[in-house]
């Protein structure tokens, strides 16, 4: 077991190494505020960024950070976000004080209300801001709230000027039947403002128009969804829904527009299209019933009538077979027969021919040795000087 003073040392040497990092983060903490006093605010910000890597407990050092980014102007404003994250991020595990956080939160907010192009990019600044207020009130906190909200009504209504003007734009464009250029009005109509159910049932007749349906429909339910009350809404979809062919699903879709606007005459058109094809629909059904039943009365009678031929054929098939067999046997014995008659007509009888040239003699002549010779061969023998029998060699 090691002796207790080693631990003691160990511990020692540990809380030294850490005074000595956090009086180094002291010095960069302190050349970090000079230099922001005389509005150096580069340099600040590197003084402050090593001296919070040496010191991370210290929450001061991410928000002196930031400050240095508001006051740098070719810095850039993600480097407040970033700050902050850590700030604000970290206040509370590390117990700041609640003013702290609120500054950091401050900053995060304000930071945000200028990176805003659009009135819902002021939303976020100024959740920041309220929950800065939350942390630790201050008049300047509840000031620069009052401008972002302000700020953000203020987009909020050239948006919607924009919006109009664009959707002007596209219902000009529909009128002339440019469904393409039309559509990307009412695109950028909604770009400006996404809470107007018209520019997205104007972008669905513009969609079912270019046979986009599945875009057409979503528009139209988008519509529905913005304002359940709009009958066009209902109008567009159930369009789309027709031209799929669902038209059980799109006199739905009509007879609940006709709700919200039971005087539209187009929504009443929509649903006499629907019962057309609806009975057209059943009348081709029942035609086909009709022609199913006609076709298997008279496919039963006509299965019957082949049924029959079948088994005639099959007995024809079979006396064939048995013919066919009795004539290959017959013809079969005929062959042997004649191959026969042929050997023997082309045999010849042994009696006739020359045991010496073994050939058919023409002048046989009968020797003392009681064989039958060719004349020419049998004196050729003997002229040979053979004095035995060919045959017996006596």
């Amino acid at each position: 077991m090691a002796p207790a003073h080693s631990h003691r040392r160990g511990a020692t040497e540990a809380n030294e190494q850490v005074r000595r990092k956090k009086e180094k983060a002291q010095r960069e903490k302190e050349a970090g505020d000079d230099d922001f006093d005389e509005g150096r605010y580069k340099r600040a910000v590197e003084h402050y960024a090593r001296a919070a890597a040496l010191d991370p407990g210290d929450i001061s050092l991410p928000i002196k950070c930031a400050k240095s980014y508001f006051h740098n102007p070719h810095g850039p404003v993600r480097g407040v976000r970033e700050a902050m994250r850590r700030g604000g991020g970290g206040g509370r595990e590390l117990r700041a004080k609640k003013s702290l956080v609120a500054l950091a939160l401050l900053l995060k907010g304000t930071a945000l209300l200028n990176l805003a192009d659009c009135a819902s990019d002021c939303k976020a600044a100024i959740r920041a801001l309220k929950q800065s207020l939350d942390e630790h009130y201050h008049k300047g906190t509840e000031a620069i709230l009052d401008e972002a909200e302000s700020t953000m009504e203020e987009m909020e209504e050239l948006e919607k000027e924009a919006a109009k003007h664009h959707r002007e734009k596209g219902k000009e464009l529909l009128s002339q039947k440019k469904y393409k250029e039309a559509a990307i009005q009412f695109t950028k109509a909604i770009k400006k403002n996404a809470l107007n159910p018209r520019n997205f049932s104007d972008r669905a007749k513009c969609r079912i128009e270019l046979n986009a349906l599945a875009e057409g429909l979503e528009d139209a339910d988008k519509s529905i969804e913005l304002d359940p009350t709009f009958w066009k809404g209902y109008l567009r979809k159930g369009e789309v829904q027709f031209l799929m062919h669902n038209y059980e699903d799109a006199m739905t879709t009509y007879l609940d527009g006709l709700k919200y606007g039971p005087q539209k005459t187009t929504i009443y058109d929509g649903i006499k299209r629907c019962l057309k094809q609806i009975k057209m629909a059943k009348d081709r059904d029942d035609r086909a019933k009709d022609l199913w039943e006609a076709f298997k009365k008279s496919s039963s009678s006509q299965v019957e009538k082949l049924m029959m031929q079948r088994d005639v054929v099959t007995v024809e098939l079979k006396s064939a077979k048995e013919r066919n067999a009795n004539l290959e046997q017959q013809l079969s014995e005929q062959i042997s027969r004649i191959e026969r008659l042929l050997s023997i007509q082309n045999s010849e009888p042994p009696h006739f021919i020359c045991p010496i040239s073994q050939e058919v003699m023409n002048d046989p002549h009968f020797a003392a040795d009681g064989h039958t010779y060719e004349a020419e061969h049998i004196r050729k023998w003997l002229n040979d000087g053979h004095d035995t029998s060919p045959m017996t060699n006596e």
